[in-house]
């Protein structure tokens, strides 16, 4: 999902604080209103005990406020991935529907409806030759729930990131697999492996294997601030179905080699020393 910062360039400010900017675009302060409502009714739902809708919410990998001349107000539009939209069921659009209308009542972010549709992907003149190298097998596949028709922008090695982030912490753990650890003793790396949990679907950021323990890497990005409560709440769900060690690499240490270094060899040494 595209976050705040791409449009305004902040990462550390709130919402209320970038929407009172004078300098912003209609498109950047529309795109601020939609994550603002997202987000809102997000943490609202958590602080209600209704952390699964909330959860849901995680999934959401894009929110746009669109005009209807029909009804004459803006509606919400959240989107989601073919294999997640089935998940969100009258019942719980609805919940979303007046959470996020009632955040936008009391916030004044305009939105008076809201709804949950797949994501539409993106094709150019080469659509042909894409749709046959994905039902061949021959694009990259490691997200194999992934509904992606466009060519991946960051690659290696046969596998498909959805962001620089992601390629650089792959990099420096291909690195430690292959320089720091013996080849009878090394790790596993899994970049957006596909799975289920109990009650969703889920593609962790990274899964790394390591004498005969799994564990997760989550890496943030620039709008993780103030998620820790759904952080937390997926990390439980992990650990229930078998996950040995959850870490996270904030996004202040993807950019420092040294730090990310020293944070992906300390996650391998506790991932292997976990019971």
């Amino acid at each position: 999902m595209r976050d705040a910062s791409d449009s305004v360039g902040q990462t550390n400010k709130s919402f209320d604080e970038l929407l009172s900017r004078n300098d912003l675009t209609d498109d950047q302060r529309k795109h601020l209103r939609a994550e603002a409502a997202l987000g809102h009714a997000a943490a609202l739902l958590v602080l209600r005990g209704q952390t699964a809708v909330a959860e849901l919410l995680l999934e959401v990998k894009g929110a746009y406020i669109e005009w209807d001349p029909e009804s004459q107000e803006e509606d919400l539009w959240l989107e989601v991935r073919p294999e997640h939209q089935s998940l969100f069921t009258e019942e719980i659009t609805k919940q979303v529907r007046d959470t996020c209308v009632e955040v936008s009542n009391r916030r004044d972010y305009g939105v008076g409806w809201v709804g949950v549709r797949e994501i539409l992907p993106s094709v150019g003149p080469q659509w042909r030759e894409q749709v046959r190298e994905r039902i061949s097998g021959k694009q990259q596949s490691n997200q194999a729930r992934l509904v992606r028709v466009e060519t991946p922008r960051y690659t290696e090695d046969s596998l498909a990131f959805t962001n620089s982030g992601e390629l650089t912490v792959y990099r420096a753990l291909k690195k430690i697999q292959e320089t720091e650890l013996p080849s009878d003793d090394t790790i596993g790396i899994l970049p957006l492996p596909g799975g289920r949990v109990l009650g969703r679907t889920w593609e962790p950021d990274v899964v790394v294997t390591y004498r005969g323990r799994a564990g997760v890497l989550e890496i943030d990005g620039p709008h993780h601030n103030g998620r820790r409560a759904l952080d937390t709440t997926r990390e439980h769900l992990l650990r229930d179905v078998g996950v040995a060690f959850v870490d996270r690499i904030p996004v202040e240490v993807v950019s420092n080699p040294t730090e990310l270094w020293a944070s992906l060899l300390r996650f391998i040494k506790r991932l292997g020393e976990t019971k």
